[in-house]
This record gives C-alpha cells, sequence and structure tokens, in this order.
C-alpha cells in the first residue's frame, strides 16, 4: 500500500493499493465507474459515476484504476465537518469529454461539490496516485484538443514521443487544473508512478492486463 502524506484537523487514512496488497484488503464497490464525470454521495447503493464523497466518519471509499488518475481529496467544510473524495480520471475524466453535462472535467465537479457544501479548496490535502504517465501515454489528436478546451492547458503538458506522436501528462494536467481552482501545492501528496513501467508493482490495460486493477481509497477516521 502506498500512502500519502496529509496534515488535517481531522484523522484521515488514504492510500493506494498495488497488486501486492492482498485482494481481502480491497474494499467495498460502490461506484460503477463509466469514464465520465458524475461525483456522486456514498451511500449502501453502487452508483454510476466517476467521483465519490462523503462526510460519514468510518466509510471507506475509493475507485479502481489500471492506467487513469485516482484523484484524492479530504477538508473540512466551513463548520468543520470533514468532507473527502475519490475521483477516477481517465483523459475523459480529466477533460469532460464527451459528458452529457456542463462543468468541466472530474476534478472541477470534485472541487465545485466540496465548495457548494462550504468547503474552500486552499484547505484541501489532495494527492494523484500511479497512473500511466508522460513516458508511456501517447495519444491522438482528438485527446490533446479536447485538453485545450481547459482554461488550465499549457503546452508543456503535451510532447512528442519516439513514435513521433502525441504523449500527454495527464498528471501535470491534473495539477495544472488544482492549482487553477485554488489547491494549495504545499498541501499535495502525490505518488508519481508509471504503471506501465512497474509491472512488478502495479496493474496496466496499456499493457494488457484488462482485469486487474488498484485502488484509491479515502476515510474519515
Amino acid at each position: 500500500m502506498l500512502i500519502p502524506k496529509a496534515e488535517l484537523p481531522f484523522p484521515l487514512r488514504w492510500g493506494f493499493s498495488t497488486r501486492l496488497d492482498p485482494p481481502e484488503e480491497l474494499r467495498v464497490r460502490r461506484l460503477n465507474q463509466v469514464h465520465r464525470c458524475g461525483v456522486v454521495e456514498a451511500s449502501n447503493a453502487v452508483a454510476e459515476g466517476d467521483g465519490i464523497w462523503t462526510t460519514a466518519p468510518g466509510v471507506r471509499i475509493g475507485v479502481r484504476v489500471a492506467d487513469c488518475v485516482p484523484v484524492l481529496l479530504a477538508g473540512p467544510l466551513s463548520d468543520g465537518t470533514p468532507w473527502v473524495a475519490a475521483l477516477h480520471a481517465g483523459w475523459r475524466g480529466a477533460t469532460g469529454h464527451g459528458d452529457l453535462n456542463p462543468g468541466g472535467g472530474i476534478l472541477r465537479r470534485g472541487v465545485a461539490r466540496y465548495r457548494a457544501l462550504g468547503g474552500d479548496p486552499a484547505r484541501l490535502v489532495w494527492a494523484f496516485g500511479p497512473a500511466i504517465l508522460t513516458c508511456h501515454f501517447e495519444v491522438g489528436a482528438e485527446v490533446i484538443e479536447a485538453a485545450r478546451q481547459d482554461l488550465a492547458w499549457q503546452e508543456a503538458l503535451c510532447t512528442v514521443g519516439p513514435s513521433g506522436k502525441a504523449h500527454l501528462d495527464l498528471h501535470g494536467f491534473l495539477r495544472a487544473q488544482a492549482l487553477d481552482l485554488g489547491l494549495d501545492q504545499t498541501r499535495e501528496g502525490s505518488v508519481a508512478y508509471c504503471t506501465v513501467c512497474r509491472p512488478d508493482l502495479l496493474y496496466s490495460y496499456r499493457r494488457g492486463e484488462t482485469t486487474g486493477r488498484q485502488w484509491g481509497w479515502i476515510e474519515i477516521g
């Protein structure tokens, strides 16, 4: 288990699982992930969406990934109530591409939910977990064009790979969004391992592992 660092006024447990963690440690599945931008409150039922949040202590929530970025957020609301969220961000989720409802990508929607409940984005601790990184994330022109629509886009996030095709820095793209949303860079605890580079530790769909997944999970208390 990979555990980011965090300093908060409430107890927090969070982390990113690896292929070395026992199966019994994986958490209850609460989301049917669909590579879009829906963010829902945790309940006992399985909901469709790619983000989940809760203010309930002891309720462990998470997202399953194999190359996409697991995003974890935690912070107090204006009345001191703890709030946590887990988001699943592939390129479609990060850009909001193809989503039926306006509002930007999954990170923008997750932070908007926190703000709507009375939270200050500058008080969030946040972490991106292992994912396919720039070295292996070769993408088509439509992916770069979708990313360019975001207000936080920077051309340096797109580089040319060995084959002459575009490579996207998905971690960097999400980080640019986070800073644009008012998150504090000193409160970031990301774990930047590439899923394709680390077959000893991580599952990767692009490497041909179609069933194995790791978790990004978070819990109050």
